[in-house]
């Protein structure tokens, strides 16, 4: 259940207010004192940790007289969103199948090719304090409460660092700590805060003799069981106490149960695929094919793959991308996290949360350009929710107009920066590259009502705060007076006093993020024809910005110095945000930056995270390289642990799921987008077709990709070379169209596909 999180709203707000050290801090990063002013950020201007996603539980299915079962299969089809797994036991084959039906909002499990008399035990368990409740044999409630508080880091660790002030749940106002201190606080020792949750299993199996127990359910089988699961919390939205002013839990989940007991299988089954795929099926991607691989268990093809390249295996990984999208974000539910929706753990890695210095963002690059972007409305409208205690934040914190987010966030939507360190957790610039987000969802939709009443708002608000953040220097160049490199840190000092540091000066991706947010509002503004005090500052702002600068090695900076770098392959290359996911730097209007960025790339490596990979993937393919691209794909599908090692890395686990490590999700989509941004691009004004196509998929074909412009493109290609270009204008425009140097203006008609390839080949 995506709304199930720890803790309540408004339990991360401090009274945090740098205008008591602003001065301070900005006064000792001027003078190079980068330490010292990066660790009175960490003890001023840092908050509370952020509450965490949490499991709901776990469905156990337990039988009897299975022999040694033999043969053992287990599929996911991505056609149909359902998992099946087969075995032969006890003279019988068995066969179980799972699907997660979205408009029935119930898991449907059914079980077959059981022997008469065979026995069962299902059962549902939760991490959590929970009661089972029986409301009749073959019908139960596990009923609980999420934790009120829970704390990422160790007692110990809070302690020596001095922060317990900010944990008022464990410890006093003296400093002692607290009798029911502990990591996980639930019931009474959180004072009665938490989420109440339910789950609702009911059975379904005619000719079967069905009995309750204390543990759950026991059957003697008499023929099909089906399984029917649903959910609810007392989530009522991120401002209000789901444990004071909750919704009925109970009430969610009966009524989805209900429904789908009244439609039975068949109609749940055929309801689920329809859903599933018109939209799914919008796109379809032929790379060629290895018929020897397609039958291999999904581990040993991805073995293969490192020494036989498989475009088959690069085409499903591409698509698998697309099922995570559409099985974990659609209208109504909550945006995908670190871990999309799947996770199992109390204390997740890294609390299961929205990180949105990257990784959150990289969730959605695929939505608009795979033609899924009906997906993208639960990101748009967290943006949205993110705002209202941004503005808070901006006025209360930094005592500034517009908005403002940090690196993290949750469900309770808080923008204030968490705990830990400050090279993450101080980076005022999210709200510029959430904001991105809706801007692109215009310019592949051109939805104008969206642009003026819902996006606009937004980008205008992250904008006056950006205005009001940078300060000019002795030339009169705007720059932000601290910042940091998401994540990242460089050496500052000499010699035996050199240590690493993050805080400095405008950052290059400081300047990225505002620059891209500048031009957004300013084309958004003409476009919606608007003018005003904000606009016309962002327009005098922007030539105001610092330029970009080159290093002694050739590459574009990291920082507004050419400092010594503490990791020189770090995952992070926030830096190249201007290339990508940003749009203004390129080849023709910004060559020298064009090539910093690929000097950039090329001395970070192939290697890395999961995630960090597939950025690369689309680094190189925006800067023209389809085989370096490639070749990082090729890396981002790896097997994360190889036979015989221990060791987990970046790339993919058996089931295809991206490793960071561990499991963290954003890899998969940033895939996606790569393979996507190798076939099309359309970031600069103009359609590219096959910008980047690697040698090693010299045939192929994709239909139902989308360009900015409200555009469908479709393209077949042959010995490397385009054969068809299908463009599919919403209305009658005119396109720019660009191939292999070859370029072609001309109209487009409204709802009629045109092959635009003889105009450029």
């Amino acid at each position: 259940d995506d709304t199930l999180y720890s803790g309540e709203p408004g339990q991360r707000d401090l009274p945090l207010d740098i205008s008591k050290d602003y001065d301070e801090i900005v006064r000792m990063v001027a003078e190079g004192k980068y330490v010292e002013a990066e660790e009175r950020m960490r003890q001023r201007w840092l908050g509370r940790p952020q509450n965490c996603y949490q499991p709901l539980g776990d469905l156990w299915i337990e039988t009897s007289d299975t022999g040694s079962p033999g043969a053992y299969r287990r599929e996911l089809d991505i056609d149909t969103a359902v998992a099946s797994a087969q075995f032969p036991a006890a003279g019988a084959i068995h066969r179980r199948e799972y699907f997660c039906s979205h408009p029935a909002r119930c898991l449907v499990v059914r079980l077959r090719g059981l022997n008469p008399g065979q026995l069962l035990r299902v059962r549902i368990t939760s991490p959590h304090p929970a009661e089972l409740v029986h409301q009749k044999p073959g019908a139960m409630r596990l009923e609980g409460q999420a934790p009120g508080f829970v704390l990422r880091r160790t007692l110990r660790q809070v302690e020596q660092s001095g922060e317990t002030w900010k944990y008022p749940e464990l410890w006093t106002s003296d400093g002692h700590r607290k009798p029911q201190a502990g990591q996980i606080l639930y019931g009474e020792r959180a004072g009665g805060l938490g989420m109440r949750f339910v789950t609702a299993l009911e059975v379904e199996a005619p000719g079967s003799h069905v009995e309750a127990d204390s543990q759950g359910v026991r059957i003697t089988a008499g023929g099909d069981i089906l399984l029917l699961i649903t959910s609810g919390t007392s989530f009522n939205g991120p401002t209000r106490s789901p444990s004071k002013q909750g919704k009925d839990e109970r009430a969610e989940a009966e009524q989805h149960l209900a429904l789908a007991r009244a439609k039975g299988f068949d109609a749940l089954l055929a309801e689920h695929i329809r859903d599933y795929q018109q939209l799914f099926r919008r796109v379809s991607l032929n790379l060629g094919a290895l018929a020897a691989n397609a039958a291999l268990p999904t581990d040993e093809r991805l073995l293969r793959n490192q020494k036989e390249p498989d475009s088959a295996l690069a085409a499903l990984y591409f698509q698998f991308g697309r099922y995570l999208m559409i099985s974990g974000s659609r209208p109504g539910s909550q945006p995908l996290n670190l871990q999309g929706i799947w996770n199992e753990h109390v204390i997740p890695p890294w609390g299961g949360a929205y990180t949105i210095n990257i990784n959150t963002e990289m969730n959605y690059w695929p939505a608009e350009v795979t033609n899924l972007s009906e997906c993208t409305e639960p990101l748009l409208r967290m943006v949205e929710e993110l705002a209202v205690d941004g503005g808070q934040v901006a006025r209360q914190m930094y005592q500034r107009p517009g908005w403002v987010a940090h690196h993290n966030t949750t469900i309770w939507r808080g923008a204030q920066p968490v705990d830990g360190g400050t090279r993450a957790s101080f980076w005022p610039m999210a709200a510029g590259w959430l904001t991105a987000h809706l801007w692109e969802h215009y310019l592949f939709t051109g939805d104008l009502d969206f642009l003026r009443n819902r996006a606009y708002p937004l980008l205008r608000g992250a904008a006056e705060f950006f205005l009001a953040w940078l300060r000019p220097d002795a030339q009169g160049r705007l720059q932000t007076p601290v910042g940091t490199s998401p994540e990242n840190a460089f050496l500052a000092g000499e010699g035996a006093n050199r240590k690493a540091a993050s805080v400095s000066i405008s950052p290059t991706c400081d300047i990225a993020t505002i620059r891209e947010t500048f031009l957004a509002v300013h084309h958004a503004a003409k476009t919606l024809g608007l003018g005003g005090p904000i606009e016309t500052q962002v327009a005098e702002a922007l030539p105001k910005l610092p330029p970009y600068r080159i290093g002694s090695e050739g590459q574009l900076l990291e920082w507004s110095q050419d400092f010594a770098e503490a990791e020189p392959q770090h995952r992070h290359v926030s830096h190249l945000y201007g290339l990508h996911p940003g749009a203004h730097i390129g080849r023709a209007g910004t060559p020298r930056e064009f090539d910093g960025v690929k000097r950039s790339l090329e001395r970070r490596g192939d290697g890395g995270t999961g995630w960090a990979m597939a950025w690369k993937v689309n680094l190189w393919a925006r800067l023209g390289d389809g085989n370096r691209a490639w070749r990082l794909y090729q890396n981002l599908i790896q097997p994360a642990r190889l036979p015989g090692s221990d060791r987990l890395g970046g790339g993919a686990m058996p089931n295809l799921m991206c490793a960071h490590p561990p499991f963290q999700i954003d890899g998969n989509f940033g895939g996606a987008a790569g393979l996507a941004e190798m076939l099309v691009q359309s970031h600069e004004g103009d359609i590219h077709l096959l910008p980047a196509l690697p040698d090693a998929w010299p045939e192929g074909s994709v239909d139902g990709l989308r360009a900015r412009g409200a555009l469908g493109v479709s393209l077949s290609w042959a010995g490397g070379r385009l054969r068809s270009a299908l463009l599919l204008a919403a209305e009658s425009r005119a396109v720019r169209v660009r191939y292999r140097g070859k370029v072609w203006e001309g109209p487009l008609p409204a709802a009629k596909p045109v092959d635009v390839a003889p105009y450029v080949t």
